[in-house]
């Protein structure tokens, strides 16, 4: 058998830059904003719709927020994936592991779709949109930390090199 070689790459927390420590803390907040409220719903009884048909209610009978899991659980499962970016990197940038692209920039990628999936799903196509129907604290939370993932992706990627290194013109 092969003997494994002593110059494997070691686990080294001193690479971590303050880009992935933020991304991993946004990562975190995430997560954690997911199972927040993220609508409310006015509690007019004119505005509401009553009874016992929960296809009337928007959050669930008698309930009168809504988390985001509990709204959009495929989206939900989507953006505690991408809460795993920032510290997938954080492990390539630990490890010194060598890539094809410049580090942060998958990481940004991930945290730019994220804040797409949050911001079209409270902006621009809100659940029941003719209810009077408010923003949460876990809405807000995601967005900015969906938002602080891109941009600590970002930053990371423009440290490690901001793009593939191209050939002159005309050469092959």
């Amino acid at each position: 058998m092969e003997r494994v070689s002593a110059e494997r790459a070691q686990v080294d927390t001193s690479r971590l830059d303050r880009t992935e420590i933020v991304g991993m803390v946004a990562a975190a907040v995430l997560i954690l904003s997911v199972f927040l409220e993220w609508f409310s719903l006015s509690t007019d009884p004119n505005v509401v719709q009553r009874g016992n048909d929960p296809s009337n209610w928007a959050c669930g009978v008698n309930s009168t927020s809504c988390s985001g899991w509990d709204t959009f659980p495929v989206v939900g499962v989507l953006l505690i994936g991408a809460a795993l970016a920032p510290f997938i990197l954080s492990w390539i940038v630990m490890r010194g592991h060598a890539l094809s692209w410049p580090r942060g920039e998958m990481t940004a990628v991930v945290g730019l779709i994220a804040f797409v999936l949050v911001a079209f799903n409270g902006i621009i196509d809100k659940p029941q949109d003719g209810l009077e129907m408010g923003l949460g604290i876990g809405y807000w939370l995601a967005l900015l930390s969906s938002f602080v993932i891109f941009l600590s992706g970002g930053f990371r990627a423009v440290e490690s090199g901001g793009g593939a290194q191209r050939k002159p013109p005309a050469t092959f």
